[in-house]
């Protein structure tokens, strides 16, 4: 499999994100970075970029803690080796990676976002209708040009080229990737066998042009003919390609990614004791199929007094009713209910 990795230099946000509770001159814009320093106290964190527009702001208004935003597997690692005090992630802990941390992890729920789908396709400007399925036909490998059948069939009336798709793709290890490669695995047997779900998936596409981050794939989708990608929604707004995402599903039911549609997806009826909860695939109606629930994760056994007042912030009316301006959505009362019950549970 041949692949090439886009270079981070003169690509906006690509970098670390780095930002913290006060002073500065950091920003909380999506696709950008800042640094400043951390406040005396702050909860350390790093982890997803997924939710970085959100973690940015609300550890810069709130004062309660710092974030470098470098992918979930990134984040993980350092939350394991205790290089910070709490990470973000959009995937579950693997086995090999709970066994290697000292202690409980626990999840908490901070919000509902969209893996959006890009494209940038010569000569069409409005946005494709795309199946579950086809999509994973173009990561696995097996629908390699934009007029094939199985995407010109659900377009009609629209002019698609025969040109060769650019498949753009995440290169670090991604909690985006996770839930994106999860939902391809559940509508498509041959995507689950060929390729499968995971934070580093080895796509099947020919030529896979890979970035760092969500801002770097967006950035790939913005910078190259008939191309295609994945990424939250926050950061296709900042690139400006949110008007070419994808809306996603099946004949009849395709669905845009908007605050309402990833709201539909969210709604779930019970929370298990762990509060990990997969709304990825969500068949309610109107629900964005390729929603995710992004977790901050924090280890029982270590000192989380600054790391509780974070989360305690996170999970607060204030913070949680920005979400819609962010591209994001809140989370649903009974999930947001027992992630604050949880907070107990951090000394």
């Amino acid at each position: 499999m041949m692949r090439r990795t886009l270079m981070a230099a003169g690509l906006v946000g690509v970098s670390a994100f780095v930002i913290a509770g006060c002073g500065g001159s950091s920003t909380s814009d999506a696709g950008t970075t800042g640094t400043t320093e951390a406040p005396a106290g702050a909860a350390v964190g790093s982890g997803a970029t997924f939710p970085s527009t959100a973690y940015l702001r609300w550890c810069q208004e709130s004062g309660t803690c710092s974030y470098v935003a470098k992918g979930s597997g990134a984040g993980i690692k350092d939350l394991t080796t205790s290089t910070v005090q709490w990470a973000g992630s959009d995937a579950p802990l693997t086995d090999a990676e709970t066994a290697a941390v000292t202690g409980t992890v626990l999840y908490f729920p901070t919000l509902l976002g969209a893996v959006t789908v890009p494209t940038n396709v010569t000569g069409v400007s409005t946005p494709l209708n795309l199946t579950g399925k086809a999509i994973a036909g173009i990561y696995a490998g097996t629908i390699t040009t934009w007029n094939d059948p199985a995407i010109a069939s659900i377009n009609p009336g629209v002019t698609l080229p025969a040109s060769a798709i650019t498949v753009c793709a995440r290169s670090d290890s991604s909690g985006t990737s996770y839930n994106f490669s999860t939902y391809l695995a559940a509508v498509s047997k041959d995507f689950a066998t060929t390729v499968g779900a995971s934070k580093t998936p080895q796509w099947g596409a020919k030529s896979v042009l890979s970035s760092p981050g969500n801002p770097g794939v967006a950035n790939c989708v913005k910078g190259n003919d008939n191309a295609i990608g994945y990424v939250d929604l926050a950061d296709a707004r900042a690139a400006g390609i949110a008007d070419k995402a994808a809306a996603v599903g099946t004949a009849g039911a395709f669905v845009l990614p908007t605050t309402a549609s990833i709201s539909a997806a969210g709604n779930v009826a019970s929370v298990p004791t762990n509060l990990v909860v997969s709304v990825t695939g969500s068949t309610a109606k109107g629900a964005y199929p390729l929603t995710a629930i992004t977790y901050a994760l924090a280890v029982t056994g270590r000192d989380n007094a600054a790391t509780k007042k974070a989360f305690t912030y996170f999970l607060g009316d204030k913070a949680q009713g920005q979400l819609a301006g962010l591209g994001f959505a809140p989370l649903p009362a009974n999930l947001a209910t027992a992630a604050t019950a949880q907070l107990s549970r951090l000394k």
